[in-house]
């Protein structure tokens, strides 16, 4: 609150201290000074309204941009669709006839009674205790050191 206050206070004592200022001067310098105050307030507007027209033309730019890479982006998607149908959709032919026939007997053939390989740890190991093998070595380095 202390802040507002202090700004506030300094902004009328500011203006206070124009105004008495502006009355002390000569008609010739108070006309000067209106004078001059108008020329910056017309280049302000100038300014704002090129600044106005700016973002007008940018937004038209990008509405134009946006507008030929979307339809770039549909005519590849249809493009790319329609390749896709042609490829994937195509009626069968005596290839693909052979191909299913082809696949349908090594599937039967994978059906017959083969035997799977079966591996077990005795007779991989050689009846081997690999757990016991696994744990941790003998402290007897440690008696060697001396403290």
């Amino acid at each position: 609150m202390g802040k507002k206050l202090g700004f506030l206070a300094g902004l009328v004592a500011g203006a206070a201290a124009a105004h008495v200022a502006y009355h002390h001067l000569s008609d010739e310098d108070k006309a000067e000074l209106k004078a001059d105050l108008q020329e910056k307030m017309d280049m302000a507007k100038d300014r704002a309204v090129d600044y106005a027209f700016y973002a007008s033309d940018a937004w038209d730019d990008f509405k134009e941009t946006f507008s030929d890479q979307s339809q770039t982006v549909t005519d590849r998607v249809k493009n790319a669709a329609s390749q896709f149908g042609e490829t994937k959709l195509k009626p069968a032919t005596d290839e693909d006839d052979s191909l299913r026939s082809e696949l349908a007997d090594v599937s039967t053939s994978a059906d017959d009674d083969s035997d799977d390989i079966v591996l077990n740890s005795e007779d991989t190991f050689g009846g081997a205790d690999v757990a016991g093998d696994a744990t941790a070595p003998d402290d007897d380095s440690d008696d060697t050191k001396e403290d």
